[in-house]
This record gives structure tokens, sequence and C-alpha cells, in this order.
């Protein structure tokens, strides 16, 4: 292994790479631990991968000389150019990443059933849910199959990375996970924290046949709250975080806020998510659909838990109503 890294503090060294996508660049981390590691890889793309092997060189690294690789979860701006590094390193992650680097068939169809069936009981016109199935299938194409060859899970010690510890993080995605080193309370968060947006704590089909639908929303806020230790989080996108716990509770506040000015647009009588949707975001629904119906559901369940909303379902549809 090479060593002309400059010796650093905190050994974690950002890496910012090109995406095609709204969120824009998202950030990768080389940790120089016992062995080269490397947090996330950005999307399948040319630009990205040419990106990505400038940075190392920087560094005084190809990317041949990294020898683990974990994800932090299977959104592809996250895992995209996995399979560039499975001839030389490990792969490491959450279980709940397989099927989407293995694209197993069975589950993406399984799972494109789910939200079928979920957006159209909620409300969702067919040809909003086939532009969103179809962008689904173009988010797909930036990413290749790969293979995990370790799994992590809540309390993991790292192989190659001591020091550091595993917290399962879900809510912006079932397969997230977060890296906490606790002698300083550093914290590499992928997603789960962000300086400079609310992560969106997006709704996902349930893994088992029979499971209900993960209440993503509470998930996220539970999750949150285990972050409030932190002292210093590197996020997926944006700056680094110099007062987490500050920025947290600021969330998990304005998570409330939201809930109950989503109440204040639904009004007396019953009304579907979408509607609800179209009400409370009019122009972005178009562009950001399943983004915007995520929030909209997910503060839906917040209120719910609340006691603030119920629900009844009305000839195959779901209609909520003020308490």
């Amino acid at each position: 292994m090479k060593t002309s890294v400059k010796k650093s503090a905190q050994e974690i060294y950002p890496i910012s790479l090109p995406t095609p996508f709204l969120v824009g660049p998202v950030n990768t981390y080389l940790i120089k631990g016992e062995a080269l590691t490397l947090v996330d890889t950005g999307p399948f793309t040319k630009e990205t991968e040419t990106k990505l092997e400038y940075e190392l060189g920087v560094l005084g690294f190809s990317m041949k000389d990294i020898e683990l690789v974990i994800l932090t979860h299977h959104h592809p701006d996250h895992i995209g150019l996995v399979h560039k590094f499975m001839p030389y390193a490990k792969i490491a992650g959450h279980p709940k990443l397989k099927p989407w680097l293995k694209k197993d068939k069975d589950f993406l169809e399984r799972t494109m059933e789910f939200y079928t069936e979920m957006y159209f009981s909620h409300g969702v016109p067919e040809k909003w849910i086939k532009k969103m199935r179809q962008k689904n299938e173009q988010f797909m194409t930036f990413t290749e199959k790969a293979e995990l060859s370790t799994e992590l899970t809540e309390g993991s010690q790292i192989e190659g990375l001591s020091g550091w510890t595993v917290m399962e993080t879900p809510g912006h995605a079932q397969s997230h996970i977060s890296l906490f080193r606790e002698k300083d309370g550093t914290m590499i968060a992928g997603d789960h924290v962000i300086e400079h947006i609310s992560s969106n704590a997006i709704i996902e089909a349930p893994y088992q046949h029979g499971e209900e639908r993960p209440k993503t929303l509470l998930q996220y806020r539970d999750s949150l709250k285990r972050c409030l230790t932190s002292n210093y989080i590197y996020s997926g996108h944006g700056k680094t975080i110099e007062n987490p716990k500050e920025l947290i509770q600021k969330r998990l506040d304005d998570q409330l806020g939201k809930a109950f000015s989503f109440k204040r647009k639904m009004g007396k009588g019953p009304i579907q998510v979408f509607d609800l949707c179209k009400e409370v975001y009019p122009q972005l629904y178009q562009k950001q659909t399943s983004l915007t119906f995520s929030e909209t559901l997910g503060h839906l369940d917040l209120l719910e838990e609340k006691s603030e909303v119920g629900w009844e379902k009305v000839d195959g549809k779901i209609l909520y109503q003020v308490k």
C-alpha cells in the first residue's frame, strides 16, 4: 500500500464528485486506516470516475489501491462505481444493499408493484405513476451489478478500520448506515444528516412479503435522535457539520412544524395524499413527484402518531381527515 497521504489529525479526506442529479455533487471519503478505505463511490458516469481517479491521485493513490469500500446506502449517487473496486477491495454495507447491488429482478419487480398499488390507493393518476416508474428505471442506469462481501449492521466493528462502529440509521433509506468514532464523536453520516437541506425520508417498499411499509419519517426522527451524541459530521452532500446537535434539533423541530402546516392545508373534509401534495407543492410536485409524495405521506404518518389525523380506506382509496 502506498503511504503518501499527508498526516491529518482526522485522517479523513473528503472528495467531492459530480452527479447528474438535482442534489448536485456527492461527497466520498478516503480514510487511511489499517486498510485504505473509501466511503461511497459516486454514480456510474465517466465524468465521476475521471474525477475520482484524479482526486485519489492528488492524495497519492489510485483506485486499485483501495482495500475496503463502505457503502452508506443504496442510492445510485453513492454506489454507482462500486463495481470498479470489486477486483481489488472488499465491499461492505448493510444487508439490505444486496438486492439493489445485484439488481435482483424479483425484488425490483415486487418493489415497483408495491409503488404502483400504493400510489393508486393515495390518489396518484396513472400518468404520474408511469412517470415515476420511468424515472426510477433511469436512476438504475447509474449503477452496475455488484456484490456485497461484508455485511455491516448495528454495532459492527469494521475490520481494517479500528475505532469506528456502525450505526443503523434508517429513514432516508432502509439500507442506511453511518460510521461513528466514539473517541472524538466524529460521524460519517452519508445522507442521514446534511447541513444545507433536510434529507427526504423516502417511502420504500417492505423488504419481506407480508410486512407493512416502513414509516420512514418516524424512523428518520428516531435515527436523528441517536446522532445527538456526535460532535462532528461528514455528510454525503455539502459541508461538514461542526455543530450537529444544534442542527439535528432544528431538523426535529422543523419536521413537527411542517407536519402541522400540512394539517392546516387539509381543510375539514377527507383528502387523499396526492391532492394534499399538490396543495402544498403546487409547482414542485410536477418535477419531483416521488419526493414530494414521500414528504406528504411521511408528515401524515407523524400527524397520525400524534393522534392529529386518521385515515380510512374506501373503495380502494385511502382518505385522511383531521381528528
